[in-house]
């Protein structure tokens, strides 16, 4: 009769006990106290664990078993597939954050691997990274899992593939997947080009390619044409779709890529759930975001479980209030253990040239917009984000006040997710609704025309940024009117044809690009063509300020090469005197630019502050 216990892995741990023993086995003081919790399931013989276990879950039951067992003299066999399994998830946490310490410090003992690692991946890719891309491309492949939180325009793609191009050639990876925003599929197809150009073709597999008509081509072309691609392109609302699909690509050649990591931010939240499921399955994981902590500490939640789900509750164990309200000494805490994680570079680094001093383009507002600003300040004096959106509004086009207010309009710009109430839309006097159809065209509105004529005239591409999707119009039909060459790109426009912008915009076939940081803001290069940046509107968002501005202003700019921004700013006479939305908001923004730069000094993450308290800021001076 046989007195062994068998665990063993089949996608999941189960254990074999001998049949006539399962019944005394679930008695025992220890099945109930300490193996209970994780078992899913049992039948005569066999007792199937929980999938939602973790692999050092897994070390916990072994030890209980074999603890329990010699007390009673039962062996207790680990199966080879159990053994590997854990062999090949383990990361030892606690010796992985010293490496990465190390690596950070650059330390003496890692040189010779860094020039051994050097010389690969300039063996193997054509483009050759800066020595600090250099060495967040060595931290990200000796890591495993890990942050690159480089600043927008650092060169952080590059980085990635010099580690995927480490990893091939030592025959450890064979494929990359990447998940990250539809509209930076194009930034990651070209820079593959770039960086691979004669060494690697490419082969990639893009989920939203216009060869698949419906969700069963795209699952056919997964499962049957995808063995020849080295690069697989999915965004993040795709993967609820296709998870089963993206996890049976995740064999242990993967190296797994989230890029903009930051949209994933809702706790418990699809694309978070869905985020976690999917990197439990790859060995190799990099989260890239130039912007960690846009809103608070909270941001770091989902960022550390897709990058160490099996380990955050052991080693990190930060729990939602720790996160979102944390003192100073919890702070120092959170930033000890989160710093040999991540690495971190910004432009000055990497010696791009300094942008010009931002040039302001001050329009004073007329007697009927002095009128309404002062009519928008009592009627919406308790909703502080509502009278900054009707203030944009009278700025860009104030017939848009008599419009209904729709915050989901916004959420995205903004960053915000709370509801707009106690606004009546049926109040505005006969008064009001004069001075509305009086301004025709808003003062700000037609010196931004004015300007972008001008740079037009001396023959520069300029990219104009704006909120309003009614703003992108109303400049693009009077642009076209003027007879210069002007096309937009925002939400509602279709893949396939914003790429055919783009690239009539890089050629010189247009001359002026409109757009909004929701739609381009993220993982488009525009820096070898444009050097001349419009902001015609802005919120106190600095995740799509720093990535707009980035567009022109990144990694491989020419030392010589220029970078210019003008901001359009109306200035308003009130009862508390001069005042101006545009001034505050900007003033606020290079305040939190400021407090990002002073924190990758410190090597800590920065701790930004909410929307309330910058609205509060914003518009201190105004009541």
């Amino acid at each position: 009769m046989s007195s062994k216990w068998l665990l063993d892995y089949d996608g999941g741990l189960y254990m074999k006990i001998p049949l006539e023993t399962t019944d005394a086995f679930i008695e025992r003081a220890c099945y109930k106290l300490s193996l209970k919790r994780y078992v899913r399931e049992v039948f005569v013989g066999f007792i199937r664990f929980k999938d939602s276990m973790t692999y050092i879950e897994y070390k916990k039951v072994i030890k209980l078993c074999q603890k329990e067992a010699a007390k009673n003299g039962i062996e207790v066999e680990v199966s080879g597939e159990l053994s590997n399994y854990i062999n090949m998830k383990e990361l030892y946490i606690k010796e992985r954050s010293m490496l990465g310490i190390e690596l950070k410090q650059q330390h003496e003992k890692l040189k010779e691997r860094f020039e051994e690692y050097r010389s690969v991946v300039d063996s193997q890719m054509t483009r050759r990274l800066r020595d600090k891309q250099m060495w967040d491309s060595f931290f990200m492949c000796a890591m495993q899992k890990s942050g690159n939180f480089s600043v927008p325009g650092s060169g952080k793609t590059s980085s990635v593939l010099g580690a995927y191009a480490y990893l091939k050639f030592k025959g450890l990876v064979n494929r990359i997947v990447v998940i990250c925003p539809k509209n930076a599929f194009g930034s990651w197809i070209d820079e593959f080009g770039f960086c691979f150009k004669g060494k690697e073709r490419l082969e990639v597999f893009n989920i939203h390619a216009s060869a698949y008509y419906s969700s069963l081509d795209r699952r056919r072309a997964l499962q049957y044409e995808s063995g020849k691609c080295n690069l697989f392109l999915f965004n993040y609302e795709s993967v609820s779709t296709y998870r089963e699909e993206i996890i049976s690509l995740l064999d242990d050649k993967i190296f797994l890529v989230f890029d903009e990591v930051h949209r994933v931010k809702r706790i418990e939240g699809e694309h978070a759930n869905n985020a976690v499921t999917i990197a439990k399955h790859a060995i190799h994981v990099v989260a890239m975001t130039g912007t960690p902590i846009p809103n608070s500490y909270l941001d770091i939640y989902n960022l550390l479980h897709i990058l160490f789900p099996d380990e955050y509750n052991e080693f990190f164990g930060f729990d939602v209030n720790m996160l979102r309200n944390p003192s100073t000494e919890v702070l120092t805490e959170i930033n000890d253990k989160l710093s040999p994680f991540f690495c971190r570079t910004t432009k000055q680094q990497l010696n791009v040239p300094n942008a010009n001093s931002d040039i302001i383009h001050y329009s004073d507002a007329s007697d009927n917009e002095n009128r309404l600003l002062n009519i928008l300040k009592m009627k919406y004096r308790k909703n502080k984000l509502a009278l900054m959106i009707r203030i944009l509004q009278l700025e860009s086009n104030p017939k848009l006040l008599l419009q209904t207010l729709n915050l989901s309009d916004f959420q995205y710009i903004l960053d915000d997710s709370r509801e707009i109430d106690e606004i009546d839309y049926a109040d505005y006097s006969n008064e009001v609704k004069f001075l509305i159809e009086s301004c025709k065209t808003s003062s700000k509105m037609m010196d931004c025309i004015d300007l972008i004529e001008s740079l037009a005239l001396q023959g520069k591409p300029v990219v104009v940024w704006c909120i309003f999707i009614d703003s992108i119009n109303r400049i693009l039909a009077e642009l076209e009117s003027r007879r210069i060459r002007t096309k937009c790109i925002y939400g509602m426009i279709p893949m396939d044809e914003r790429q055919e912008v783009l690239s009539d915009f890089k050629s010189g076939l247009i001359q002026i690009l409109l757009t909004n940081p929701h739609t381009l803001a993220e993982s488009i290069s525009l820096h070898s063509i444009c050097h001349d940046a419009v902001y015609f509107e802005y919120s106190y968002n600095l995740v799509h300020l720093l990535q707009s501005k980035d567009r022109i202003h990144r990694l491989g700019l020419e030392m010589n090469q220029y970078t210019q921004y003008y901001f359009l700013q109306t200035d308003y006479n009130t009862d508390n005197g001069r005042y101006s939305l545009d001034e505050q908001i900007r003033l606020r923004l290079e305040e939190k630019e400021q407090i990002m730069l002073d924190a990758i000094d410190n090597n800590i993450l920065e701790s930004m502050p909410t929307s309330d308290e910058d609205l509060e800021l914003i518009f201190s001076k105004l009541f």
